[in-house]
């Protein structure tokens, strides 16, 4: 039986309230989003809250949920609960301290799903754990997509989603192995750093913790 994720359904749930909260008091997202100003007077608690409001609106904030919600369940699920915590607060904190320097104001948990995603991929490519056959697409699939708002906006998203659906369908045929897909992620948040995108920084977090943090032990088979 694999673990139930009630973490990413917290936190899931958390976000929603809050953000519902938002859309119904301006205030609050003023209050929890990132303030320059407000963290130069000592709010670092900002960093935290700002991960609780998505300041570009629904559609932001159903993309984030969506998001939280399948690679926080296939994180949770594999990896265990202690490694979700590192990789999403530690790249969630590591997204909005960069955001107050590149991004102000503003506010969204994308930059924690990052290092979900980027944790994946590493266990992907290191084969740290036996996780779904397309988990590692799905870590790819979500770098190439945020990449790609950087090139073309919407139009360079579809060609690169497009473009690895088909790399990764020809990878199963030869029967290569599409976990070298996966690389794709750390390069992306490469791209991503190199723009000045917080979101890079996230990626590349979770990357390099997932890479050095041991991996989750082999499950024992059921008794017969």
């Amino acid at each position: 039986m694999r673990r139930i994720p009630w973490l990413t359904g917290s936190v899931f749930v958390v976000t929603a309230v809050v953000n519902l909260w938002a859309a119904a008091d301006g205030d609050v997202l003023r209050a929890l989003e990132r303030d320059p100003a407000g963290f130069s007077a000592g709010g670092a608690g900002r960093l935290v809250t700002a991960l609780l409001v998505q300041s570009d609106g629904w559609t932001q904030l159903v993309f984030n949920l969506l998001t939280l919600a399948v690679f926080g369940y296939l994180v949770e699920a594999y990896l265990g609960r202690w490694r979700w915590s590192v990789l999403y607060v530690g790249a969630g904190l590591v997204g909005q301290a960069l955001g107050y320097a590149w991004e102000p104001p503003g506010g969204g948990n994308s930059v924690a799903v990052c290092g979900l995603v980027g944790g994946l991929a590493a266990a992907v490519l290191l084969n740290r754990a036996t996780l779904p056959p397309n988990a590692g697409l799905f870590a790819t699939l979500y770098a190439v997509a945020l990449t790609g708002t950087h090139f073309g906006g919407w139009i360079a998203v579809v060609i690169g989603v497009v473009v690895v659906v088909a790399v990764n369908g020809v990878l199963e045929k030869t029967g290569r192995g599409t976990r070298i897909l996966a690389v794709l992620v750390p390069l992306a948040g490469l791209v991503l750093l190199v723009r000045q995108d917080h979101h890079g920084a996230s990626l590349l977090f979770g990357v390099a913790a997932a890479a050095v943090m041991p991996g989750p032990a082999p499950r024992s088979a059921p008794a017969r």
